[in-house]
C-alpha cells in the first residue's frame, strides 16, 4: 500500500469516526427512546445508569458514548489482518470459553487470556467488506470503540455498515406499502450504525497465580440472555476483538504504520471537538506467528503459567418501559 492510500485509508476512518460521533451528540438519545409499534431500539445500557429516570438514561448514554469516540485513539486493520483477526478470536473462543463459563459457573464470561486494549479509548475499523460479521439485517459489522466504564471495566459498542442497515430498513418499507428513502436513513444514522454493545469487568478474584487455571469467586448474578435475536453472536464479535487488540500488540508479527489524517479531516475533527491523532494502520507485512497463548505449556512450565483472567460482561436488558 503506497503512501497516498494510507492517507485515503486514515481520512475514511476519521470520517467514520466523526460520523459515528455525530449520531451520538445529535440523534442518538431520541432514537433509542422512540418506539414504534410499541417496540424500542435494542441496545444495552451500562448498569451505572439503572437509577436515573428512564429517558434521562438514553441522554446519559448518548453522551458518555459520545465522550469515549472524542477521545479514542484511531486503528484501521486491512482485510487480511481482519481474517487473522478472526481466525485467532475463533480459536481463543474454542479453545478456552468453555473452561471459563464452568469455572465462573454461568455463560456470562469471556477468557481474555491477558490481552488489554492498545489505549485506554480506542475506536478501529476492520478493512474488510464483509466485516467479522453481520447484524440482524444482514448488515457487515465493520467498527468497534471502547473505552473506559464509570462504574468499572471497559465499554465496547460495535458498529455495522451504516449504508447496508438503510437500505434493509428501506426494502422492508417498501414491502409494507411505505416509502422511506436510504439515503433519509442515512442522513440521521450517518456511515455506521450503533448496532451491539457489551461491559468488561474482571471477575473478583478471577485469577489466581501459580496455577494454569484460575479459582472464581461466585459469580455476578444473571443479567439476561447474551447476544441478539440474530446476526453474529455478541461473544464472536467479543473475541474477534480481543484477538484484533492482540495483533496490534504484536509488531512482530503485523505491520504496523501511523498514518496523519489530511488536514481537511483534522480541520473537521477540531471543528466537532474531536481530538484526533494519527491512524493506526495495521497491514499484512509479516507472517504471523502461532498463538504462543493457544500453546500448550510443558508439564515443568504449568504451575508458574499465569491464569487467564475471567471477565463477566452485560447481556442485553429488558425492553425499558416508563
Amino acid at each position: 500500500m503506497s503512501v497516498g492510500d494510507h492517507g485515503l485509508v486514515a481520512a475514511e476512518v476519521s470520517r467514520l469516526r466523526r460520523g459515528a460521533h455525530e449520531f451520538l451528540r445529535r440523534h442518538a438519545a431520541r432514537a433509542w427512546e422512540h418506539q414504534h409499534d410499541g417496540v424500542r431500539w435494542d441496545i444495552t445500557l451500562p448498569p451505572d445508569l439503572a437509577a436515573l429516570p428512564v429517558r434521562e438514561r438514553f441522554r446519559a448514554h448518548a453522551r458518555q458514548e459520545a465522550r469515549r469516540l472524542s477521545i479514542a485513539r484511531l486503528y484501521d486493520l486491512d482485510a487480511q489482518i481482519t481474517a487473522r483477526a478472526a481466525g485467532l478470536g475463533a480459536a481463543i473462543r474454542q479453545g478456552r470459553h468453555a473452561e471459563a463459563v464452568a469455572l465462573a459457573g454461568h455463560p456470562h464470561v469471556a477468557a481474555t487470556m491477558g490481552i488489554d486494549p492498545p489505549a485506554a479509548s480506542g475506536f478501529l475499523r476492520w478493512r474488510d467488506p464483509g466485516g467479522i460479521g453481520y447484524n440482524p439485517l444482514g448488515a457487515p459489522v465493520l467498527a468497534c470503540h471502547w473505552g473506559p466504564a464509570p462504574g468499572g471495566g471497559t465499554w465496547l459498542a460495535w458498529w455495522a455498515d451504516g449504508q447496508a442497515v438503510a437500505a434493509g430498513y428501506a426494502a422492508q418499507a417498501q414491502a409494507a406499502g411505505l416509502y422511506i428513502s436510504a439515503g433519509s436513513v442515512t442522513r440521521i444514522f450517518g456511515p455506521l450504525w450503533y448496532d451491539h454493545q457489551e461491559l468488561l469487568r474482571p471477575g473478583a478474584g478471577s485469577t489466581r497465580h501459580g496455577s494454569g487455571i484460575p479459582q472464581p469467586r461466585p459469580a455476578v448474578p444473571d443479567t439476561g440472555p447474551l447476544g441478539g435475536e440474530g446476526g453474529t453472536p455478541g461473544l464472536v464479535l467479543l473475541y474477534t476483538t480481543l484477538a484484533t487488540w492482540q495483533l496490534l500488540a504484536c509488531p512482530a508479527a503485523v505491520g504496523l504504520s501511523p498514518q496523519p489524517v489530511p488536514a481537511a479531516e483534522l480541520a473537521a475533527d477540531r471543528a466537532a471537538d474531536l481530538r484526533t491523532g494519527p491512524v493506526t494502520v495495521a497491514t499484512a507485512a509479516r507472517a504471523l506467528p502461532a498463538p504462543t497463548s493457544l500453546r500448550q505449556p510443558a508439564a515443568a512450565d504449568r504451575a508458574r503459567a499465569p491464569a487467564m483472567t475471567i471477565f463477566t460482561f452485560c447481556a442485553r436488558t429488558e425492553p425499558i418501559t416508563p
